[in-house]
């Protein structure tokens, strides 16, 4: 007996429907799986936290810029370069976003997105970034 006949008296047809199920379900099981990689990471992960002491010392000024979530480029601007000051003249974005996140500013890699793209923040080369002065 060949062809169709035979799939069908061999149960063939009932062996390939369980063929397919157990392999979509363990696609399944797999997907769920790999989606708790990133909660089971984070639990790893340790949290940088401020001690009590350096949370107290935070200037005044700061505290409300941080506040403030300034909506203009110019206010967006202003805060980023305060935080630079003692970064010197040339900071890699690492520095920046370290400070910014430090300081408490709500999404740094937008608005230092949001400061390259407007020109505010230029590139130096190897990798360092420099403000752009109005003379240039």
């Amino acid at each position: 007996m060949y062809g169709l006949a035979a799939i069908e008296q061999a149960n063939g047809w009932a062996m390939a429907g369980a063929g397919a199920c157990i392999v979509l379900s363990g696609l399944a099981v797999l997907c769920f799986l790999i989606s708790l990689i990133p909660r089971i990471t984070g639990a790893f992960e340790k949290k940088e936290t401020l001690p009590a002491e350096q949370t107290a010392a935070v200037p005044e000024s700061k505290k409300t810029m941080v506040e403030e979530e300034p909506n203009e480029l110019d206010a967006t601007c202003a805060c980023y370069m305060a935080l630079t000051q003692d970064l010197g003249e040339a900071f890699t974005l690492v520095d920046l976003h370290k400070k910014s996140r430090s300081a408490g500013h709500p999404d740094p890699h937008l608005s230092v997105n949001r400061l390259r793209q407007a020109g505010l923040l230029v590139c130096v080369g190897d990798e360092r970034f420099a403000w752009k002065t109005p003379s240039e």
